[in-house]
């Protein structure tokens, strides 16, 4: 006779998806911790670019967060649902894909526009980093105007911001660790640096 370890029944993903939709973070976090691998191989198979391919990624989580409450288990599998917001976020994503395939630099004058192109890495640069941060925290821009103003696809705006943040939080950290004389900066030239 085994004794049984668990002090409760095992959760279904079906359960972890209906009680992510009322909310439940813990429900989420599971969720994600049993779908993620596949949501990402699938995400990464189709699109072919890892730095795309986890924007891509948070974004279905997002959504399958924000739109969990419409989930019914007469759909599907809770996994199948969440493979099928999967499919139509990189649809989207490919839709939403220049189809310029020249690359334009950041301050060209041709456009002025960071370049998009997935094989470019210009729309990761710093200056197009730090803008990012400046129009969302300094202007109060939405991520869908800051994708318009830099000409880059939406899912990207966050992954910019974010690197952009975890950027200036290193360069804010090698300051205090250098006795710097307030006075004496060139916020100008400082700002440039970041």
């Amino acid at each position: 006779m085994t004794a049984s370890i668990h002090s409760s029944p095992p959760v279904g993903v079906d359960d972890l998806l209906t009680r992510t939709g009322s909310g439940d973070e813990r429900a989420f976090a599971a969720l994600y911790d049993h779908g993620a691998a596949t949501i990402h191989g699938l995400v990464l198979r189709a699109l072919r670019d890892p730095a795309v391919s986890n924007a891509v990624t948070r974004a279905v989580w997002v959504r399958v967060w924000r739109s969990a409450g419409r989930y019914t288990p007469d759909q599907g599998s809770a996994i199948a649902w969440v493979i099928s917001l999967a499919h139509r976020t990189i649809v989207e994503r490919i839709r939403s894909a220049p189809r310029d395939t020249t690359p334009t630099r950041i301050g060209s004058s041709r456009t002025g526009h960071v370049s998009s192109e997935p094989g470019s890495v210009s729309y990761l640069s710093m200056a197009a980093r730090r803008r990012a941060v400046l129009l969302a925290y300094y202007q109060g821009r939405t991520t869908e105007q800051i994708s318009t103003t830099l000409g880059v696809p939406h899912d990207t705006v966050a992954t910019m911001v974010h690197s952009g943040l975890l950027h200036l939080r290193a360069h804010l950290r090698m300051a205090d660790n250098t006795a710097v004389d307030v006075d004496s900066l060139n916020t100008a030239v400082d700002a440039e640096q970041w």
